[in-house]
């Protein structure tokens, strides 16, 4: 996008909207988010989301659209339009119902699991059962294949002795090796009617994200056909809480823990050290119930927006069709390791986290204000994601 170009549009608008100063303002802003080649998504939002967004929808789409050529270009058509009114409604959706308890459940219920849970198990570990659908919502699948289910969970051979601490609570499944392209995969499955019940248990009115719902919903009605069965499928969603091990699970399946040492003007020795706590998922909603235990919505001061109030700290990326949750303000990490702490984590990613729980540890020590303690913080950072390497 030419400098002439941005110009051309500006006079339009102000042409258009000559009365109001904040949405010139507003247009400007945006503007400036198409040159310096930010997310379309992120840019068709706001104008979703502001006040004036169907006039701006209205008379700045149809020229990006039609004038700007290559990159911007590229963006607008690489997003389904019908994509984009999901996730705005989607937005609008979590933005009225805030943190109302009339939109999700807190607690996930067992009852019927406990009824028939497997023999070995005298009672029922409902902290195992909390992350292991949150594992599930992240990495598991229910299957679904010449109208038969399946379910499994694949892993990193790293990882595989997740699968049988899996195995062990649940007492049924297996666990395999598969060779896939490139690599092998350890892999969790289950067969038999039986069983398949039990994960129906399970997960029937105890899933937090409406994807997941929505794939075991069709996953419950090709069981029912295949062994003509009646399982009434429950639509409760529960709300992620720092009160359960569900979180914990989530975090293992799609969580990411990361450490760097970057350049700081205000520094002594300009450098300082980066930390970030990031989640990735396809849906939008989730993330954002997530963010809302350790960032509040209403903790956000409401300025002239460059993305919506419900979007921060949550970014799309459309190299994948998803987004990412991250968090590095050192304060509300603290809030990430109480939780982790409390509900450890059950991957071999419990290691890259102790390696990043020691670098925030040395920042609120002061350590990184020395030469010595910056070199420690460097070293510890660049095995913080190479813990399969360096146990």
């Amino acid at each position: 996008m030419t400098l002439y170009l941005s110009y051309f549009h500006f006079c339009v608008f102000k042409f258009v909207i000559k009365k109001d100063c904040r949405g010139i303002m507003r247009i400007i802003l945006l503007l400036f988010r198409c040159m310096l080649e930010q997310p379309y998504i992120k840019f068709m939002q706001t104008l979703a989301s502001s006040k004036q967004g169907e006039m701006y929808k209205k008379i700045l789409c149809p020229l990006i659209t039609k004038n700007d050529r290559g990159r911007v270009n590229q963006q607008v058509t690489t997003l389904n339009p019908s994509k984009l009114n999901t996730y705005i409604k989607e937005e609008s959706k979590i933005i009225n119902v805030g943190t109302s308890e009339t939109a999700c459940e807190i607690t996930f219920q067992f009852l019927e699991y406990s009824k028939n849970k497997s023999e070995h198990k005298s009672k029922i570990n409902q902290q195992f059962l909390e992350w292991f659908i949150g594992f599930t919502e992240g990495d598991g699948s229910f299957v679904i294949s010449k109208n038969k289910v399946y379910f499994d969970i694949t892993q990193n051979l790293q990882d595989i002795q997740v699968l049988y601490y899996i195995k062990k609570e649940l007492g049924f499944g297996k666990v395999l090796i598969r060779n896939e392209p490139h690599i092998n995969v350890g892999v969790f499955y289950v067969t038999s009617e039986l069983n398949f019940y039990k994960l129906i248990t399970i997960f029937n009115g105890n899933l937090c994200s409406n994807y997941k719902k929505e794939q075991f919903k069709k996953w419950l009605s090709v069981f029912n056909t295949q062994y003509n069965r009646n399982v009434e499928f429950n639509p409760r969603l529960v709300k992620p809480s720092l009160n359960t091990a569900w979180l914990s699970g989530f975090i293992d399946a799609e969580g990411s823990f990361t450490g760097r040492v970057k350049y700081c003007r205000t520094s002594q020795f300009k450098k300082a050290p980066h930390l970030t706590f990031s989640l990735s998922q396809k849906e939008f909603s989730i993330l954002f119930n997530i963010r809302e235990l350790f960032l509040p919505y209403n903790s956000f001061e409401i300025t002239i927006p460059q993305i919506p109030t419900s979007q921060k700290n949550i970014r799309y990326d459309k190299s994948w069709d998803g987004w990412q949750l991250h968090i590095s303000s050192f304060v509300k990490l603290k809030e990430v390791r109480n939780y982790i702490n409390l509900y450890n984590l059950k991957t071999k990613k419990q290691i890259s986290y102790l390696r990043w729980s020691k670098i925030h540890n040395m920042v609120l020590n002061k350590e990184h204000l020395t030469l010595i303690g910056l070199d420690k913080i460097t070293q510890l950072c660049s095995k913080i994601n190479n813990h399969f390497l360096n146990p």
